[in-house]
């Protein structure tokens, strides 16, 4: 019985092959002309000529990709600015002629470069006596959000693409660590606040389909929960200046 059923397979594969050789020789030019359409409608969808102004049709919507560039401090720390990078997608829809809603996801790099703490060492001299000294240290903070922004969107003037906003961003944690300079990293993910809030002010000038956005956002909520990332940034919390393009694609 398997060997008359391995026969039987053995016959019909030659068959199938014929017949798929069929198949793929008469729908190759169909297959192949559906792809080019395809690719062509695609294109069309996300080359558009725009010529943007402050007026919009009720219920016109956009999204696109958003890449941004930025700095960011710890408040309260001290240190230096911290350069970062942002990237996600916004989805923007108009309620009014001049007013847009809008909502944004991103991941965001923050955090604060070359803050300095004070370290105590104890330790025995020679002669075995006791001795206590301090020790300057500098630390870089780093954390990755995602984030999730909610803005609305004012247009002042009617012929110019010009808008300014404002909203409220809340974060997720997904990465953090503190870097002495010269020495060991510190993974403090569960030694901050998971969750946070941002308010954001920003601008942004439209041409064609791009968008050039500037925003600073400022968070309340100090950034350490636990004891030994307090010893270093004590009560601090995030604020950043971002610069962003954003390619704009009319969906309806």
């Amino acid at each position: 019985m398997k060997k008359n059923v391995f026969l039987l397979l053995l016959m019909l594969l030659p068959l199938a092959n014929v017949q798929a050789q069929i198949i793929n020789k008469s729908n190759k030019d169909k297959i192949g002309k559906d792809i080019k359409e395809g690719v062509h409608d695609a294109l069309n969808a996300i080359q558009q000529d725009a010529h943007p102004t402050g007026e919009h049709e009720l219920w016109e919507a956009y999204a696109g990709p958003r890449l941004g560039l930025g700095a960011s401090m710890l408040v309260g720390a001290g240190g230096l600015p911290e350069p970062g990078v942002m990237a996600g997608g916004f989805f923007d829809v108009f309620v009014a002629k001049n007013l847009s809603l809008s909502i944004e996801f991103n991941y965001s790099h923050v955090g604060g470069n070359n803050i300095k703490t004070t370290r105590t060492i104890d330790g025995l001299d020679a002669q075995g006596n006791a001795y206590h000294t301090t020790e300057k240290i500098k630390n870089n903070v780093n954390v990755g959000y995602i984030n999730t922004l909610y803005c609305i969107h004012w247009y002042p003037w009617p012929y110019r693409p010009v808008s300014f906003y404002t909203g409220l961003q809340f974060s997720r944690v997904v990465n953090a660590n503190i870097k002495e300079h010269g020495g060991k990293k510190m993974d403090v993910k569960d030694d901050i606040y998971s969750g946070e809030f941002a308010f954001p002010i920003g601008a942004s000038y439209e041409w064609k389909q791009w968008s050039f956005d500037a925003r600073y956002l400022i968070s309340p909520r100090r950034l350490a929960s636990a004891q030994r990332t307090k010893d270093i940034i004590g009560s601090a919390h995030n604020m950043s200046l971002m610069f962003s393009v954003a390619y704009r694609i009319e969906i309806f």
